[in-house]
């Protein structure tokens, strides 16, 4: 019985098919691999903005009508954002529970949220009046983001890019603007990866 082993050409054939088998398989399996990092940064990504704007959401419909004395003594509105804000929408909080309530005002917090190079930030104080020197805590609350706006609606029905709304004719010794909560409150982020997101926030005491 003849006894007949592989030729050298056979072999290579052999070797050639492994190799190409071995390249599909491995290409097969980095797509998958890949598909499975996608989808698990992309929802990590989607629960990352869902807190973030949940957490924007419940701080704004909590807004209180009570103003504020800053580091400078000057009076500021209860809610703040666009011509007469330093940066961001600052605004007072109702419904905190900190380690001392006396101290934060009964309940009560001042916030504000800001742009600050791509990253939207919470910033809030220990105390509503604050004086000079008061530090300020800074907390990251989302990533990536390129443009963070607000609009207001009034009791009229008309929308504001600003708060609060200039009074045409100040009342004597008033303050000059209406210093009242709006009715609702429009948020608008940017984000560099989803695009733009809308949200319309009614407020329960505004315009009161």
């Amino acid at each position: 019985m003849n006894r007949r082993g592989f030729t050298l050409l056979e072999l290579l054939v052999a070797l050639a098919l492994f190799a190409v088998l071995s390249l599909l398989t491995f290409s097969s399996l980095r797509a998958m691999i890949d598909s499975r990092e996608q989808t698990r940064a992309e929802g990590e990504r989607l629960a990352e903005v869902q807190m973030a704007i949940a957490r924007l959401a419940l701080d704004i419909q909590q807004a209180r009508d009570r103003g504020i004395r800053d580091g400078y003594g000057r009076y500021q509105p209860a809610m703040l954002y666009g011509l007469l804000a330093e940066a961001g929408l600052e605004f007072t909080r109702g419904g905190h529970r900190g380690l001392d309530p006396q101290r934060s005002g009964s309940g009560m917090q001042r916030l504000r949220y800001l742009l600050d190079e791509g990253r939207l930030i919470r910033e809030s104080w220990p105390v509503l009046d604050r004086g000079p020197g008061l530090t300020t805590f800074r907390q990251p609350v989302l990533e990536q983001v390129a443009l963070f706006e607000v609009r207001f609606l009034d009791s009229q029905g008309v929308w504001h890019g600003s708060w609060p709304p200039l009074a045409p004719v100040p009342p004597e010794g008033g303050p000059g603007f209406d210093d009242r909560l709006p009715v609702a409150v429009e948020l608008l982020l940017e984000l560099e990866d989803w695009g733009r997101l809308r949200r319309l926030l009614p407020l329960a005491g505004g315009g009161l």
